[in-house]
């Protein structure tokens, strides 16, 4: 969010001495105490030159000219307001402003009235510090009021029927303010201002998607007009409610604790119940802000989910209580999931699975962890879609960025507390340590996880498992190279010189990742740097990428400007979406003549450039159908013989042609096609009938316009009743 122009380049009302004792409080460990204030010299209770000003409350003073607002902006007031505070301000704590997942979207409102020192009261004498003491003399102080609404999520799916309710609980106000009652709002729908009533749900209609502002209008018993606004961004008009939810608890403890979850079931046309499920397990929510809605919007990108339902398949999208839990915990909420999947459907059938993100790590354990334990799964295929199976990805020097400015952002705060859980540990490649270490490791969390998985298999040996990955299998890195800068945040002010500046790891090294400094006229510096040896090239290395420092960049800073010198870094490496047998990041994939004999996959989707991370593209998503849909595996009664007899290639590696023979056991349409090592179709060979007994096709290293295609490895996959045969075929020029 960034303020109006007009507005933003207006300089702090703060005098040298205010700026200083801003500064001085809640800084990190090192710098010198702020100076003591009597609290009689503070009508307020609330001294606002005693916080970093990140969230400029100036601005939101009531207003109608008060710029939009945001969760966010809240809670950095909030957080700001309550280290001014020389009292102990009895309000909600700063979790209950991040979004719950409710589909009503919850306002909260902020009206607090503060002290600042009056600019010139330190030319004056007015305001000076003794002894370590703020003096304050009559006249050094100047009073002045926040007034803030805020949405806890700015968006919503549903704009032809929004809810908006104004939350009593999320009301802040100095002791002094009472709860308004007159209290209006226009929600940008052509309607006007309407009386908003606390916890009383406000139905308002979109008639088109787009970003609207959002207006709020209190008047006070005196006849005094506040305003405040607020963004909401309308992402769909309409989006269709699940069928059902089942409530889910882990089967088993892990560490001490149970996790637990729900399962969003939505069904295929013509179905009343659970018939042919299609069970989807969500990634790394890292607020663990998404619903049904968010997740439908992300699982029907290119229109996927509903292709399937239109395929008889029923969508069970199982969301996470707590994603950033322990893998192992959430895990055996899946296996709670898959034995209730098992009750509702026929006992002879089975089911595909799709992991994305993180849920493809808690589905391998859960589904490993079942076989162990002879607990039948009946997963027949096990999507895995982006999957961090040899590690994620998040640059150390931001994670240090983070560490080291999380005394002055809540949001940084927030950030660091998620890299801190156990999901994260168990997943990050790097992690940050206090002190700061001289190479990049992953924390002792991750290796245990590994070990479990190795003690179990690694991964389970019954379904067939294929993998798609966001990262590019060419080489392609994310702009830049290993070591280069990547945020540059430089401000050198009369008062302060800021530095927060972040390097990519190194190939190698010893390479500075993190510059920080914080360094006053007056009080003591503080400084981190931090320079890493011995580091692999995950920051720029192909792979499913992530916006991070362009997020960075979007964020206001109260001094000078967080400027991102390259948008996103590999997040989900591609060698490890695949997990390859390298611990290389450019391993040419491309290039592998027998890619999977280096993966426990059977099929691979890799695209040429790096896209981000979870995104379904029109190439993908006809791989994904083609993998999820039954005819990949087969789904058949136990007394039905299998279709393929036998199925082979021969020659192969072979030159100028290779044929491929099947055995069938009962007549039956048949289709065969060659695909590349991208999962892209090169030809279509034969889709035709064919009698039981033995059968062949050839083909002739030609795509279907009959060019000839580069020498490489390619895969011919055979139908028949249903099933589908696989083989990889070596072609040498």
């Amino acid at each position: 969010m960034r303020y109006p122009a007009a507005r933003s380049t207006r300089k702090f009302r703060m005098t040298m001495l205010a700026t200083l004792l801003c500064m001085l409080c809640g800084a990190p460990s090192g710098w010198a105490a702020p100076p003591r204030v009597n609290r009689a010299d503070v009508p307020s209770g609330i001294l606002y030159d005693l916080a970093v000003p990140v969230a400029r409350l100036d601005f939101f003073d009531g207003s109608p000219s008060a710029p939009a607002a945001s969760a966010v902006t809240l809670r950095q007031a909030i957080f700001e307001l309550t280290h001014a505070s020389l009292d102990t301000p009895v309000w909600p704590g700063l979790r209950a402003f991040h979004d719950d997942g409710d589909l009503t979207v919850r306002i909260g409102l902020l009206d607090v009235r503060y002290d600042r020192i009056r600019a010139g009261a330190d030319a004056s004498g007015a305001a000076r510090v003794e002894n370590g003491s703020l003096v304050l003399d009559a006249g050094a102080l100047e009073s002045a009021r926040a007034f803030l609404a805020a949405p806890l999520r700015g968006y919503t799916y549903r704009g032809a029927d929004a809810r908006f309710v104004l939350d009593a609980r999320l009301f802040v106000a100095d002791a002094a303010t009472g709860r308004p009652e007159r209290i209006a709002a226009d929600f940008g729908d052509g309607a006007g201002y309407r009386p908003l009533r606390w916890n009383v749900p406000v139905a308002v209609h979109y008639a088109s998607t787009g970003t609207y502002t959002v207006r709020v209008r209190m008047t006070t018993t005196t006849g005094e007009a506040r305003y405040a606004a607020f963004g909401m961004d309308v992402r769909a008009l309409v989006t269709p409610s699940p069928n059902d939810t089942i409530p889910l608890t882990g089967t088993q403890t892990y560490n001490g604790g149970t996790a637990s979850g729900r399962a969003f079931v939505y069904l295929a046309p013509g179905n009343t119940v659970l018939t042919k499920p299609a069970v989807v397990v969500e990634g790394f929510d890292i607020d663990n802000t998404m619903n049904w809605d968010e997740l439908y919007a992300l699982l029907n990108q290119e229109n996927l989910l509903e292709d399937l339902r239109t395929r008889g398949y029923d969508a069970v999208v199982l969301d996470f209580t707590e994603s950033t839990e322990y893998i192992q915990r959430n895990a055996f909420v899946l296996v709670d999931l898959i034995h209730q999947v098992q009750a509702m459907i026929n006992p002879a059938d089975d089911f595909p699975l799709v992991g994305a993100s993180m849920g493809g790590l808690v589905s391998r354990y859960a589904l490993a962890w079942m076989e162990n334990n002879a607990d039948p799964h009946r997963v027949r295929n096990f999507i895995s879609f982006d999957v961090p199976h040899a590690g994620a990805n998040i640059p150390l020097g931001i994670q240090y960025w983070l560490d080291f400015f999380s005394g002055q952002s809540v949001e940084a705060a927030d950030l660091l507390a998620r890299l801190d859980t156990p999901a994260a540990r168990q997943m990050l490649l790097y992690h940050h340590t206090t002190p700061a270490g001289a190479t990049g490791a992953a924390d002792p969390m991750r290796g245990a996880f590994e070990t479990e998985l190795a003690g179990m298999g690694d991964y389970p040996a019954q379904p067939r498992m294929v993998a798609l990955s966001n990262g590019s299998g060419v080489g392609a890195d994310q702009g830049f190279v290993a070591g280069a800068q990547i945020i540059s945040y430089v401000y050198n002010g009369f008062l302060v010189i800021v530095r927060g500046n972040v390097w990519a790891v190194p190939n190698g090294g010893p390479v500075q990742i993190f510059q920080g400094l914080l360094d006053p006229i007056i009080g003591s510096t503080e400084a981190l740097d931090v320079s890493v040896s011995g580091t692999l090239p995950w920051d720029n290395a192909p792979g499913g990428s992530r916006s991070s420092m362009a997020q960075m960049d979007a964020v206001v800073a109260p001094y000078g400007d967080i400027v991102a010198l390259h948008d996103s870094h590999c997040f989900i490496p591609a060698v490890s979406a695949l997990a390859i047998t390298t611990t290389d990041p450019f391993y040419d994939i491309a290039g592998d003549a027998d890619l999977l004999a280096h993966t426990p996959f059977d099929n691979l989707f890799i695209p040429d450039t790096n896209e981000p991370h979870v995104t379904v593209t029109p190439a993908n998503a006809v791989w994904l159908l083609d993998e999820i849909d039954p005819p990949v595996t087969a789904v058949r009664s136990a007394t039905v013989p299998p279709a393929f007899a036998s199925i082979a290639a021969s020659p192969n590696p072979f030159g100028d042609q290779t044929l491929v023979r099947w055995q069938l056991t009962r007549g039956a349409q048949v289709r065969a096609e060659v695909y590349d090592v991208r999962g892209r179709r090169v030809t279509t060979l034969l889709d035709a009938a064919r009698p039981a007994g033995p059968g062949e096709v050839r083909w002739t290293g030609h795509d279907g316009n009959g060019r000839r295609v580069a020498a490489g490895v390619y895969f011919v996959r055979v139908r028949a009743a249903g099933e589908t045969q696989t083989r990889r075929l070596v072609l040498v020029r």
